[in-house]
């Protein structure tokens, strides 16, 4: 039950029983990592007929912020002082810039004139940057130049007229990259170097301890390198450990040293953060995560599966749509790669599940098509009803996802985004880690934890999730699915690290005799466990999802109360915006900002959202979409009159922070924020 519904504790709603948001706790030491300013030498050529798509490659799956020329093969007399050959002439960067921009990146330009001795030359050159110095990261001085050379006093020359004659006109600084060793003298020949200390060393420690010695006095760009040349051969797990040793040292930027191929050359590999076609490898989310960002993308969402046939019931392009129900105990194969946005190759995908009006009691297992059908459930449903609950699932190698059915049942899946390859998210196969309950075909997947009883009220049950199941002995979260079943009387679970206090909140509330699954982002303790805490007692069923190893970008610090449209007693936000709105009226659109809020960083990629409905006037449901895109035909959390009921949500924010919450009929809203992804 990889991930299923979160319930809120709701005050004043029957059978809810704790005012708590869901719990996404923190491991002890946990630290949100904040993004760090990435630049990728070497640039696209802009003449190359790729230069647009691999632009977009690198500043959208790579994560780079600024990017340099490009790179041709050095002529016999290359030097540093002398790199123009390296490079491309002003008019050709000038292009590099517009093509980088449209991308959302900035240019380090290399422009000569700039320090020519002639005031009318460098009076040209400003004039000509002036247009675009929006989009200009630094002046490229050269690189690698040796202290102990003849060149050196070259370089001092042109930083020190670049510095005091262009900047203070463009406002834009001069950057030279440094031998690893050059880095004393380049503090102390170079004024206002402090401001980015530029040096890359791919070997023995990678510049740790240049980075350490440096850290309290000058801003470091640290050098990565991203580039099968010579013995240096990187994969998308050294790139990530890589960058977090070299962030540990005190690294404030990042240098990856393979944004885009050398031309005329294979010395340094034909392909590096993107391929000869402009598409993104491997390396590309490695060094997004690398810098602090998360790796997932967002989109739609767009249904993939609609078996109902109607007005407005089709899916994102036409297939699989009105594909009628499905039969119990049947296996549905929804082709998820190649539509709505979604790659041919990708890690995992964000499902929403839907099952609607089902004949009898049961429930719904997604897993790759291709694999055996495991012994879990991600949504558990009661007769008649409609209910929904999201999924991260790996699709199988033909690019499709497989949906088990226990029951005769309408079906809808709805897709939220997808984690490409190369990303540090392993989306495991769903597999049982605790089960209470004693029966035939009741196991766990080892053995371990399997049969061992009802979990007595006020009791807490540690869980080992490291080391089984393929989940490594070391990890930053865990996904779990927490299902309860015959509770003996109202309560609830919450889940947390082993080792702390149990935290003021619930992952899920339940009723007397009720079933009740939901979804877990858990930190582990030092040994690799959760605790599992219930206040009456119950059987208890624990599935595996996935794991974010580390150093994987995911904040598992406590909730946030975003959005309560009720007033009363003990209601309230994290910061108290948003908070008793009223109820939302059918057919409206709430936009909540989310971005900056409650400890949320600005810039924030994604959000894992619980989103609960109470009290609704009649059936309905409800859409979690970007504000910047048009709402989609999907839904979130399906419900009838007068229900509460609650979804976890792996939500794509707008730029400016925002997500659009749709409500088909009139309700309240209460919105969490579980986790977010820089």
């Amino acid at each position: 039950m990889a991930l299923g519904a979160v319930s809120t504790a709701l005050p004043g709603v029957p059978g809810l029983t704790q005012l708590a948001a869901p719990s996404v706790s923190a491991a002890p030491g946990d630290t949100t990592l904040t993004p760090l300013d990435t630049w990728a030498w070497c640039g696209v050529h802009p003449d190359d007929p790729t230069a647009a798509t691999a632009a977009r490659s690198m500043a959208q799956i790579a994560g780079i912020d600024a990017t340099f020329g490009p790179c041709n093969v050095p002529t016999p007399d290359y030097t540093p002082a002398f790199t123009a050959n390296r490079y491309v002439s002003p008019d050709q960067y000038r292009r590099l810039v517009d093509i980088n921009a449209a991308a959302g990146m900035k240019t380090v330009v290399y422009d000569s004139r700039l320090w020519s001795a002639n005031a009318a030359v460098r009076a040209d050159a400003t004039q000509f940057w002036a247009p675009v110095y929006q989009h200009i990261a630094a002046w490229d001085l050269g690189d690698e130049f040796d202290p102990a050379g003849t060149e050196w006093p070259l370089l001092i020359q042109r930083w020190n007229r670049v510095r005091t004659e262009v900047t203070p006109v463009s406002g834009i600084p001069p950057y030279t990259n440094h031998l690893p060793w050059a880095t004393d003298e380049a503090l102390a020949d170079l004024p206002g170097n402090d401001q980015l200390l530029s040096f890359a060393w791919y070997a023995d420690d990678l510049g740790a301890s240049i980075a350490r010695a440096h850290a309290n006095e000058a801003t470091l760009m640290c050098g990565v390198n991203a580039f099968d040349h010579f013995s240096f051969v990187p994969s998308p797990d050294k790139i990530r450990a890589d960058m977090a040793a070299l962030r540990s040292a005190g690294c404030d930027k990042f240098l990856v040293f393979g944004g885009q191929r050398v031309y005329g050359s294979s010395t340094f590999g034909p392909t590096s953060l993107v391929d000869g076609a402009g598409a993104p490898t491997t390396w590309a989310p490695a060094v997004q995560e690398g810098s602090g960002r998360s790796s997932f993308t967002g989109v739609g969402p767009a249904r993939l599966l609609e078996t109902r046939t109607g007005d407005g019931l089709g899916t994102v392009d036409g297939v699989q749509a009105g594909v009628g129900r499905r039969g119990e105990g049947s296996v549905s194969g929804v082709q998820v790669t190649g539509r709505a946005g979604i790659p041919s190759t990708v890690a995992a995908v964000s499902l929403n599940i839907t099952a609607i009006d089902p004949l009898r009691a049961g429930f719904v297992t997604a897993y790759p098509c291709g694999s055996a059908q495991p012994n879990a459930a991600q949504l558990n449903h009661p007769r008649g009803s409609t209910v929904s609950t999201a999924v991260i699932v790996e699709p199988g190698a033909d690019g499709r996802v497989c949906v088990f059915t226990m029951s005769d049942t309408d079906l809808v899946v709805d897709v939220n985004g997808y984690v490409p390859l190369g990303a540090a998210f392993e989306a495991d196969v769903p597999a049982r880690l605790l089960e209470t309950r004693v029966g035939e075909g009741l196991s766990t997947i080892d053995g371990r934890d399997n049969g061992i009883g009802p979990r007595v009220g006020g009791s807490i049950t540690e869980l080992q999730v490291t080391g089984r199941a393929g989940v490594p002995s070391v990890v930053n979260a865990v996904v779990l699915s927490v299902t309860v079943t015959d509770a003996r009387a109202p309560g609830f679970v919450t889940v947390f690290p082993c080792g702390g206090p149990i935290p003021t909140s619930a992952n899920l509330n339940y009723s007397s005799g009720a079933t009740v699954t939901n979804a877990v982002v858990t930190g582990v303790d030092g040994t690799g466990k959760v605790c599992l805490y219930t206040m009456a007692t119950v059987d208890m069923v624990v599935d595996l999802g996935g794991h974010l190893p580390l150093p994987a970008p995911v904040s598992t610090a406590p909730p946030s109360r975003v959005l309560d449209s009720r007033a009363g007693p003990g209601l309230s936000t994290i910061d108290g915006l948003q908070f008793a709105i009223g109820a939302r009226a059918a057919d409206t659109v709430t936009t909540l900002p989310i971005g900056g809020r409650g400890g949320i960083p600005r810039g924030v990629g994604a959000v894992v959202l619980d989103v609960t409905v109470t009290d609704p006037v009649r059936a309905g449901f409800v859409t979690v979409y970007p504000c910047s895109a048009g709402r989609p035909n999907a839904a979130h959390v399906n419900f009838t009159a007068r229900q509460t009921v609650s979804n976890m949500v792996v939500a794509d924010l707008a730029a400016d922070g925002t997500v659009c919450i749709y409500t088909m009929a009139g309700t309240h809203l209460v919105v969490d924020v579980l986790s977010y992804l820089p």
